[in-house]
């Protein structure tokens, strides 16, 4: 019995020996290829992108309902930044912080808590990791009626952005996103005096000087300014009964215009116009990357979010980090919360 079985061992060996002998090179094999299949969730690897978020709130004599309405619809703007657990700054300030400097009063161009002397949320840089945030936010962007009526927000962002007790706020590296509330415009002037509306005095500073500031400040590209305000003649006249002061906001839409951001309407809904500030804003920075089990032929990789083909850009689509094995999703082509995300490749190599 062991004879046979021993003969058999050798059997099969010869034959083993006499396919080696005969295969000259030309014997061949295949990968299966792979895919990775996510779930846009915090159990996956999230890029935590920086950014720097300055609302400027008018604090005018008409402007009660819109402070109520932005602290109402806070959570339509700040859920996104949240889920996808964005490294953010939150600040607050007013469009007459600007007038300090003229009068000698620099407290003036303190980052709000709330405000001075009447209210506080003890709280002036809101991040992802603050305690009670919708409450310290409400608090923070209440600024109340009684500021100046001669409004000037971005001369208020400058001071504020250049104030030394606020270097908190600013990050290197971090996105500047400006959010304007206010129901007039911006007459920011070379001195304090009121212009009284008056678009061609020569006092007023050009709004692009405002643009050239915010490039040399944070980098060209790496900035935006976004309103909500009255955008057209018919939105004026439909708030013309309350306060008939109200005017279009021509060099907020400029300003935004040039910095690539959000032009929305006092006139429609606060929570439709917060959402797309967010959701702009996000795309303009965001990238969320997935890490794959294997390294993939790059040339292979095919994309799809919720069964949509995804292209390969830097810009709007994904990229891929063959160092880390990380691919990465950019601007408009980022995940929503909950996407499917499927990721197919041909790998380099067998799996081990």
């Amino acid at each position: 019995m062991k004879q046979m079985m021993l003969k058999q061992l050798v059997l099969t060996l010869a034959a083993i020996s006499f396919l080696s002998a005969c295969d000259k090179g030309e014997r061949s094999f295949s990968i299966l290829a792979d895919e990775s299949n996510f779930s846009q969730s915090p159990e996956f690897e999230i890029v935590p992108q920086k950014i720097d978020i300055l609302w400027v709130i008018d604090n005018s004599g008409s402007m009660a309902t819109s402070q109520s309405q932005l602290a109402n619809n806070m959570n339509r703007f700040i859920s996104r930044f949240q889920s996808l657990k964005y490294d953010f700054n939150m600040a607050v300030t007013t469009s007459d912080a600007v007038f300090g400097q003229f009068w000698g009063d620099d407290s003036t161009r303190l980052l709000r808590d709330g405000i001075p002397g009447e209210t506080s949320s003890g709280v002036r840089i809101i991040n992802k990791d603050t305690p009670n945030m919708s409450n310290v936010f409400i608090t923070n962007v209440m600024q109340g009626i009684d500021g100046n009526g001669d409004e000037r927000a971005f001369s208020s962002f400058q001071s504020v952005l250049t104030y030394g007790p606020n270097a908190g706020f600013r990050r290197a590296g971090a996105f500047l996103a400006i959010i304007i509330l206010s129901d007039e415009d911006d007459f920011s002037a070379t001195t304090d005096a009121y212009l009284g509306n008056n678009y061609n005095d020569s006092r007023l500073i050009p709004v692009a000087n405002y643009k050239t500031f915010l490039d040399g400040l944070v980098g060209v590209g790496n900035h935006s300014v976004n309103t909500i305000s009255i955008l057209d003649e018919a939105c004026r006249v439909q708030l013309a009964d309350s306060f008939a002061g109200r005017i279009v906001g021509r060099r907020y839409n400029q300003l935004a215009d040039l910095t690539g951001g959000v032009k929305t309407s006092l006139c429609g809904n606060f929570g439709d116009n917060l959402q797309l500030i967010s959701d702009t804003i996000i795309n303009q920075k965001l990238e969320v990357s997935f890490k794959l089990t294997r390294e993939p032929q790059v040339s292979s990789i095919v994309v799809r979010v919720n069964g949509a083909l995804i292209p390969q850009d830097a810009a709007n689509g994904w990229t891929y980090n063959a160092s880390t094995l990380t691919l990465t999703f950019h601007g408009t082509s980022v995940p929503p919360a909950g996407a499917s995300i499927s990721i197919a490749y041909d790998p380099v190599g067998p799996k081990n």
